[in-house]
């Protein structure tokens, strides 16, 4: 195991879900951002990894190990000395593991072996063979979501030069499941204009679509003092607004009604703990308990320099007849 070997500046392939809207944890935005600061010359944190990617580089050599075995794999690399360069994009992929097959791999769910598609079945005989490594907490899966490597063994395929390769997830630490793919040309066309896309994003600082609401703080941090308030009169944004608005007051209703719904149960039950009823045909217990608080040091908030930063949420307000 080895440290990073793809160059800050540059897609790598473990990007690629991200870039792709493909990942559960960080937005295209996020990502945008990223490269973007870093063409301002602003360094992001560096991060120094969790538990779980801790325990996910002690599994791995056991994992390629036993994936091996399982697929009968010869000349099985784990170590290298530097990354694989895409010949034509601004692409680069580090491997966990690179072997060469001897033999036809049948699907076999008894070995964890998967082999997602039509096919239950091809040679790897005399071919080169990627490894990804995963370990995750999730339960076992009959088929991993995109982000769980299987985007990033397809941009590994494509900088490595392999048609073939494998996703070797572990799951909860006592599951081996191995997921063969081919090289999948509809999906590497998408991953290249994907990156054609973000490089042109890139140097124009043209932002993605957002997909939430704290995406729009990523990539419209800052507020243009000199610019003029918008007409959003008719259209899609009118209608946002106008939903905005009846959401505020269906909430504040809610909130009202479950403060007085609570008033009332809290003042009838005292110092009683639990109270049941029956609702709709179904038994409903109601708990009003204790909680244990632990005892804490009192903390010094360290100093923070002033700073401007963009609200979280929209201010909305209704002045009356337009």
């Amino acid at each position: 195991m080895v440290g990073k070997l793809t160059p800050d500046n540059m897609l790598s392939a473990s990007r690629i879900a991200q870039l792709m809207g493909q990942s559960p944890y960080a937005t295209q935005n996020e990502l945008l951002a990223e490269f973007i600061d870093r063409d301002a010359g602003k360094e992001p944190e560096p991060w120094e990894g969790n538990e779980l990617t801790r325990w996910g580089d002690i599994h791995e050599g056991a994992v390629i190990a036993e994936t091996s075995r399982r697929l009968g794999l010869v000349d099985v690399q784990a170590d290298f000395e530097q990354a694989f360069f895409h010949d034509k994009l601004r692409m680069a992929a580090s491997l966990d593991g690179m072997a060469t097959g001897t033999r036809m791999v049948k699907e076999d769910h008894a070995q964890g072996i998967i082999i997602p598609g039509v096919a239950n079945a091809f040679s790897t005989a005399d071919k080169k063979l990627l490894l990804e490594i995963k370990t995750t907490q999730q339960a076992a899966e009959d088929l991993p979501p995109p982000h769980r490597g299987v985007l990033q063994l397809q941009a590994q395929m494509m900088c490595a030069g392999a048609d073939m390769g494998a996703v070797c997830v572990l799951y909860r630490g006592s599951t081996l499941r191995i997921f063969l793919y081919h090289a999948d040309a509809g999906v590497q066309a998408r991953i290249a204009q994907a990156i054609e896309e973000f490089e042109q994003r890139r140097a124009d600082i043209d932002w993605y679509p957002l997909m939430n609401p704290a995406d729009g703080n990523v990539a419209y941090s800052r507020v243009d003092d000199v610019a003029q308030p918008l007409d959003v009169s008719g259209g899609e944004v009118q209608d946002a607004i106008e939903a905005l608005l009846e959401a505020k007051r269906a909430k504040k209703e809610c909130d009202e009604v479950i403060a007085d719904a609570e008033t009332v149960i809290k003042d009838y039950m005292g110092n009683h703990e639990e109270a049941n009823t029956v609702v709709d045909g179904k038994r409903v217990i109601v708990k009003w308990g204790m909680r244990n608080m632990k005892a804490t040091q009192e903390k010094v908030v360290p100093a923070k320099p002033a700073m401007r930063v963009r609200q979280n949420a929209l201010t909305v307000k209704e002045l009356g007849d337009a």
